[in-house]
């Protein structure tokens, strides 16, 4: 997909946050608790480390506005961005990264409490949205762990991608054996 607005950026994440919500919105106690195997992170977990990855992006969105701000830099008329995850990351068999520590869940949100804290940021993108839109933020950047230095327009589209990512890993433990009925 080319993101050439803001409207796209975060219809795109809305997007996924609606295919996200409709992958684990049914599932009992015991399906957000099951474990396929040691190691590897329940549905329940898999969606407290989204809500507090997702929080993460708008702090640092946040953080690299203020500083395009402060430059005073002007709007770019058409942003003409792609994808930021590679093309095989979205698939089943893609490559696995670990996650930092500082984003593992701790078991302390229920699904209600992580969708709730994922609404919180998609609500936060659109209260800035006109902030960002008179703002170039092309060239103020922020490291991510495994990629590198992402400016907040990829940013902002990584959410959606990285929502995408785990509900395909929620897939995958619902068709582990043993996943409860």
């Amino acid at each position: 997909m080319t993101y050439n607005t803001m409207d796209d950026i975060l219809a795109a994440n809305e997007a996924s946050h609606t295919r996200f919500h409709a992958a684990t919105a049914s599932l009992s106690e015991a399906q957000l608790q099951f474990r396929p195997e040691a190691g590897r992170w329940t549905i329940g977990e898999i969606a407290e480390h989204v809500a507090i990855v997702n929080d993460g992006f708008l702090r640092i969105t946040h953080k690299l506005l203020r500083q395009a701000e402060a430059a005073g830099k002007p709007a770019r008329a058409v942003l003409d961005l792609g994808p930021i995850l590679p093309p095989s990351a979205g698939e089943q068999n893609s490559p696995k990264f670990s996650a930092p520590e500082r984003v593992h869940p701790t078991g302390t949100l229920t699904l209600a409490d992580a969708f709730a804290k994922m609404r919180e940021t998609l609500d936060g993108f659109a209260a800035i949205q006109s902030r960002i839109e008179a703002t170039d933020l092309s060239e103020e950047t922020f490291p991510h762990p495994a990629f590198g230095p992402f400016n907040a327009y990829q940013w902002m589209i990584l959410l959606g991608e990285h929502q995408d990512r785990h509900r395909l890993q929620i897939e995958d433990v619902k068709a582990a054996a043993g996943f409860p009925a």
